[in-house]
């Protein structure tokens, strides 16, 4: 099955939110608003099968060279087909092109992560995302997310969120 990797666009902001609440419910991700999702939207990228939305994903800025995978989610009815990894992936490349020198993600995902080619850091080497995120979320005082960083290798010719690949099978 082919799956299409794409930023996301106003008419995906839905479906993004019903799969985004859907995992936050169940506390795997931090509640987002719809008006946040709006705010974030050049920041998402989706994916497609069969038009569907198979999953999202957003790569946040927290320091001018560090960048955040977040508000990865895939729908049920798609896990273990790798969408997942494509989207972290996508993400990356974004990051890349833009400019970034690592990516972070906190997660309970561990393994996951690994096999995206982030490994695990101490919390306190991201600050930033203390004091952008974890001052006001409900888990702080016992969170169970480790931090996993990725460290990108910067190219200085990409410099456009089109040399991230399109599509991805």
């Amino acid at each position: 099955m082919c799956v299409l990797i794409r930023a996301a666009r106003p008419e995906d902001l839905e479906d993004i939110y019903q799969l985004v609440t859907y995992y936050a419910n169940q506390g795997a991700l931090l509640p987002r608003t719809r008006e946040s999702l709006v705010a974030h939207l050049p920041h998402l990228a989706v994916a497609y099968q069969n038009s569907r939305l198979a999953g999202v994903v957003a790569l946040h800025r927290l320091e001018p060279t560090v960048s955040e995978v977040r508000s990865l989610a895939v729908d049920p009815a798609f896990h273990k087909q790798g969408i997942g990894q494509q989207l972290v992936l996508y993400a990356v490349h974004q990051a890349e092109a833009e400019g970034y020198h690592k990516v972070i993600a906190f997660t309970r995902q561990v393994t996951f992560f690994e096999h995206c080619g982030f490994h695990a850091v101490p919390r306190e080497s991201v600050p930033g995302k203390y004091f952008i995120d974890c001052v006001g979320c409900p888990m702080l005082t016992h969170c169970d997310e480790i931090a996993m960083e990725r460290v990108l290798s910067v190219d200085s010719t990409r410099t456009s969120l089109t040399a991230a690949p399109a599509s991805l099978t």
